[in-house]
């Protein structure tokens, strides 16, 4: 199976099952960096890898604006659209590249599924995500 192919098969997820997918794999993540790397604010880091995944499109669309409200209980559209805003450049993918590429396998895969779920929440994949997910997982 192809990267694309994974791709679709979020966007073909129900909405429930991404935004629990979501869930999961923060959750997971930020406990397996309180364990491997005490100190590390692994949500300041988690909020850049999704805010960035957003902003990658150049696009934020309400159904994204209300997954982020559901992850992260009650977030505002406009904390969201600021957030995005923030993180929308190459300086950032640049950022989130290296962050992913430090990483170790077990939280590298969930840091993976977390983005697929952000990109794929609207039903669709652009060019731009897709080339945002291949670089991360160089």
């Amino acid at each position: 199976m192809d990267l694309k192919q994974i791709l679709q098969d979020f966007v073909n997820e129900p909405y429930e099952r991404l935004v629990d997918m979501a869930r999961a794999a923060f959750a997971d993540i930020k406990s397996t960096f309180e364990q491997v790397a005490p100190g590390v604010e692994a949500s300041t880091l988690l909020v850049a890898l999704f805010a960035t995944s957003l902003a990658v499109d150049g696009k934020l669309t309400e159904l994204e604006c209300k997954f982020v409200s559901d992850i992260f209980n009650g977030v505002t559209y406009n904390e969201i659209k600021e957030l995005v805003e923030a993180h929308h450049s190459a300086e950032m993918v640049s950022f989130i590249d290296e962050f992913v590429d430090g990483c170790p396998v077990e939280i590298k895969s969930k840091l993976l599924t977390l983005c697929c779920c952000f990109l794929a929440v609207d039903e669709t994949i652009s060019r731009d995500e897709i080339a945002f997910i291949y670089k991360l997982c160089e």
